[in-house]
């Protein structure tokens, strides 16, 4: 079975041998190492799980957690801090502390690489304990966070997407999708990754179809291809005079490199 479970700046699907309730701390082994998480939903989506819920916090642990919140607490004060102090370009999101207290583990948002080797040098010394900062994509923490798309559904990236795949803006103009990017990206302000899930098939597809800006003869002239709809295999062109048309592919030749309308004889 596996579970969604959220650290402090990351969530990953985790296999489970026993049924976690929602929200619920459970201790994790992720890469060898253990921290806490939260426990969300389970996903029957066929990911790779990112390692396993172990057990639940016992009550007798509650008080350690408690010391451990509070340590973590500490901690993100204290790189906020040094974060200013050094002028470095990232965010601290979240930290978590391994279950042992030997590692402290930072998430950061930030847009370029960051030379953060004081920075470590500075909690290593606060701390005495291993130091790791991870820096974790916009579209991972728009996952972990959750949310509404424009589609009025969860997130893909909080539901079932764990790998991102990066996307680019071809992946629309492929579709004939109108570049309007409050259109085209989702709240992470990144190009919207379901604009990948078609995008080989209209690639494909549209081979079968002319190029927009490219000229179509018809028995009134000739047009030039405004828009193509795969759905309903209708492509949109417009003449001189302005005056669009539909015609469907079916009701369309090719010869050589032009276009032109089968004209059906009564």
């Amino acid at each position: 079975m596996l579970y969604y479970v959220k650290f402090s700046g990351v969530q990953h699907p985790l296999d489970s041998s026993f049924n976690p309730r929602k929200n619920e701390l459970v201790l994790c082994e992720v890469n060898g190492e253990h921290f806490i998480g939260n426990t969300g939903e389970k996903t029957r989506a066929k990911l790779k799980p990112k390692g396993k819920i172990l057990r639940p916090i016992y009550d007798s642990e509650k008080e350690k957690l408690k010391s451990f919140r509070i340590d973590e607490d500490r901690a993100f004060e204290l790189c906020v801090k040094r974060i200013e102090h050094h002028d470095l370009p990232m965010k601290l999101v979240g930290v978590d502390k391994e279950w042992d207290g030997k590692r402290y583990k930072f998430y950061f948002l930030a847009n370029k690489r960051v030379d953060f080797r004081e920075l470590v040098k500075d909690l290593k010394e606060k701390f005495d304990a291993t130091i790791e900062l991870r820096h974790i994509g916009v579209r991972d923490y728009s996952g972990y966070l959750g949310g509404l798309g424009l589609c009025g559904r969860p997130f893909c990236c909080n539901v079932f997407l764990t790998e991102k795949e990066s996307i680019q803006l071809e992946a629309a103009r492929d579709q004939d999708i109108y570049i309007n990017p409050s259109k085209i990206s989702g709240p992470c302000c990144r190009l919207l990754c379901c604009l990948a899930y078609e995008h080989e098939f209209y690639k494909e597809e549209l081979n079968k179809y002319p190029g927009r800006g490219e000229k179509v003869t018809t028995e009134k002239g000739t047009g030039t291809v405004l828009h193509r709809n795969i759905i309903t295999n209708v492509i949109t062109i417009t003449y001189e005079d302005e005056i669009q048309e539909e015609i469907l592919l079916m009701e369309l030749k090719r010869k050589g490199e032009k276009w032109f309308k089968i004209i059906k004889r009564k």
